[in-house]
């Protein structure tokens, strides 16, 4: 399978579209009630290879995911495995709640596992759209990057490897594709050169925010005094909350649609979700109240307009 790619599961799971990798015993299931891929994951490091071209310059892969089930809590994420034998390459992954990147040798030893954001939407009925960004510098760095919803939660500069070939990773985990997409270039700047002695000049980018500092494998514990600053300007203890229904009678249905989170004075994106299936609930978490909002539910079946709330300000968490 060549670049771009965009599949919905429409009609099912294309012939060839994804294959078992790493320890393997994946069962993959097109579930045509909701034109999406169910993957239950065994209690083993195992990846769906999405089998498009191993890439070895710059590239994109986006997963629009659901959990449907886990084990303890769920453990999910990317794999970009790199054709060496069973595992070699880079996870970055759910792991207890937190984003965790490590990286793997052909024969399952794991080192450098650090973590880089948190992800307390990780529960089972969560869903968001993950985008890996990738792209390989001249010098044979790869800056890498993970944006959910649209927000970017992680980035850095990895060595090691000359290709990849994205894989969607779970563990003991029950997830549900709803969309697969990616394709070249990505908009990811190169690596800054190498200096002298073999280091880049900013080893280092996070997204620091409280919940980080108190993260066990948060191994930069000198950055903790700057984490209750929280560097992202739209960051606070307030959310704004609501729900979705779809108009019927006697009584108005909720459902599942997309929600965006607007800054109105700006017009530009702060947050997306979807609301929940069941009750039509969604949120926003962890706002600055300062900031007035507009939120947007689309009809991703085209049955309706998109509904507008304006001029919102968020409220106190519970």
């Amino acid at each position: 399978m060549a670049y771009p790619f965009d599949e919905t599961f429409a009609t099912g799971i294309p012939s060839g579209f994804g294959a078992n990798g790493g320890g393997g015993s994946i069962t993959a299931t097109w579930n045509a009630s909701v034109q999406a891929v169910d993957l239950v994951f065994p209690a083993l490091q195992s990846f769906w290879k999405l089998t498009v071209v191993p890439q070895a310059s710059d590239f994109w892969c986006e997963l629009d995911l659901e959990i449907l089930a886990a084990t303890g809590n769920p453990h999910f994420g990317f794999w970009l495995w790199d054709g060496v034998l069973t595992y070699e390459g880079h996870r970055l992954c759910v792991l207890d709640s937190y984003w965790t990147h490590s990286r793997w040798t052909y024969g399952g030893s794991e080192s450098e596992q650090v973590c880089s954001g948190y992800a307390g939407w990780a529960v089972v009925g969560g869903r968001r759209t993950l985008r890996l960004d990738v792209r390989r510098s001249a010098n044979g760095l790869w800056r890498q990057q993970l944006s959910v919803d649209g927000i970017v939660v992680w980035a850095d500069w990895k060595r090691w490897y000359t290709t990849f070939q994205p894989a969607v990773f779970g563990h003991a985990t029950t997830l549900r594709l709803h969309r697969a997409a990616g394709g070249t270039p990505t908009s990811l700047p190169e690596a800054p050169p190498v200096g002298a002695h073999g280091f880049t000049p900013q080893r280092l980018h996070r997204i620091l925010v409280p919940e980080h500092a108190a993260a066990l494998r948060f191994l930069h514990r000198g950055l903790r005094p700057q984490a209750i600053l929280r560097n992202h300007y739209y960051a606070g203890s307030y959310q704004i909350a609501g729900t979705v229904k779809e108009k019927n009678i006697p009584a108005d249905v909720p459902v599942s649609r997309r929600v965006l989170l607007f800054d109105e004075r700006a017009n530009v994106v702060v947050r997306e979700t979807w609301s929940d299936a069941v009750t039509g609930a969604y949120a926003f978490e962890h706002l600055n109240p300062d900031i007035h909002y507009l939120v947007i539910a689309y009809d991703h079946r085209h049955n309706y307009r998109a509904v507008i709330a304006d001029n919102l300000t968020a409220e106190p968490m519970p």
